[in-house]
């Protein structure tokens, strides 16, 4: 680990050095913390013995390891440039190689109307953005692709364009014939994104193939095409500042023939955040083969001495009003309430919550109604660079 943090630290100094001068820049963020955490399954007539551990970690969207270490890295000279993200979520196995989510070259030509990306692709002009969900149907953590985008002088904030990719799944072994240049094609992206100065959208298709099959998916044949889209409003701002209201989806398995693979997912943000509070409200609805789940998640920071402190709170709901329910009688499927305090520094900040969760599960033999009680307490550290 020491010898990659030194060859890091080698390799960044003359890009930060020369980074006026030869078109380099370089930035990224750290974080982690301390987790303690209680699990507990109760019920009316019965209970588990808790469990209770603690590790190292942050839950400030940094992964499942124990932090994150976020490098993105960007060259541009004249009409050609690259970029690229390197990123540490597990840091116990040193002799585990980092990830590369995206590394890929382009060129701008025709005046920046047209660019051509190659390589590991992302940064995509046409995903969700987040958050909550964050998706690039180009993505692809098997291989690279190709992009193309067009951006018209006629139409200002025009973005359209294709991506010619490889399967984003495993091979399906039960097609019995052999790979086609005709099955690469189906597995290609079409994007399409907007922008002025009353709303924004991206859009964002992909094709499947019969030869790939859909990652935790046992179906075979045709599994469906996924589908992407952010749009977001900038009139109200006009006239309110710092008020939002933008909505994102995905809807994966668009003309599949197996149920299971019909996957859709969507969320709506409102939010308000002048300099001395943020109140956000964040409406989702997913559905998933017989379930159909409605999140509720409100929340409120209220910030103290210029920015300095930031206290408050936030309230998450969802219940599940499908079909087959897990628990038929249960009031909500997952409530969770969690406080926090954070001071923020120049570049960086130091935090604390508490999260209470509960979830209903199916019923079992030794425990009527039961719930999975989470309790979690998280001091976590970050810092932008």
């Amino acid at each position: 680990m020491k010898k990659i943090f030194a060859l890091l630290l080698f390799v960044s100094m003359p890009l930060v050095v020369f980074s006026q001068e030869n078109g380099f820049t370089i930035d990224g963020e750290v974080k982690t913390g301390f987790i303690w955490e209680k699990n507990e399954t109760i019920g009316k007539d019965g209970y588990e013995e808790p469990e209770t551990k603690v590790k190292l970690g942050s839950l400030d969207d940094a992964g499942n390891g124990q932090g994150r270490i976020r490098i993105n890295i960007a060259y541009v000279n004249g009409n050609v440039g690259i970029k690229g993200r390197l990123q540490w979520d597990d840091w116990q196995n040193t002799q585990k190689a980092p990830e590369w989510p995206y590394l890929f070259g382009y060129v701008n030509s025709f005046e920046d109307q047209l660019t051509m990306s190659l390589g590991k692709l992302g940064a995509s002009p046409w995903g969700t953005g987040g958050p909550e969900k964050w998706k690039e149907l180009e993505s692809n953590g098997r291989v690279g692709g190709i992009r193309l985008e067009y951006k018209p002088n006629f139409v200002p904030g025009l973005n359209a364009g294709f991506v010619l990719n490889w399967y984003d799944g495993n091979f399906d072994r039960g097609i019995g014939k052999e790979v086609t240049l005709l099955d690469l094609l189906q597995e290609s992206v079409l994007g399409f994104s907007y922008e002025n100065e009353y709303f924004l959208m991206h859009f964002e298709y992909r094709l499947d193939s019969e030869v790939d099959q859909r990652p935790g998916s046992f179906a075979s044949g045709r599994e469906g095409d996924d589908l992407v889209y952010r749009v977001e409003e900038h009139i109200i701002e006009k006239t309110l500042a710092n008020f939002k209201i933008w909505a994102l989806g995905v809807y994966e398995g668009v003309g599949a023939e197996h149920d299971e693979c019909i996957r859709f997912v969507n969320w709506l943000f409102v939010e308000y955040a002048p300099e001395w509070f943020t109140a956000q409200i964040r409406l989702g609805y997913d559905v998933v083969e017989t379930r159909s789940i409605l999140h509720i998640k409100p929340s409120y920071y209220h910030n103290l001495f210029n920015g300095l402190l930031s206290i408050g709170a936030s309230f998450y709901y969802a219940n599940d009003f499908g079909d087959i329910r897990i628990n038929q009688d249960a009031p909500y499927t997952e409530i969770q309430l969690e406080p926090k305090i954070q001071i923020n520094f120049a570049n960086g900040y130091i935090a604390f919550t508490y999260n209470f969760k509960q979830i209903y599960k199916q019923p079992q033999e030794n425990i009527a109604d039961p719930i999975e009680r989470f309790q979690t307490m998280n001091l976590r550290f970050g810092m932008k660079f």
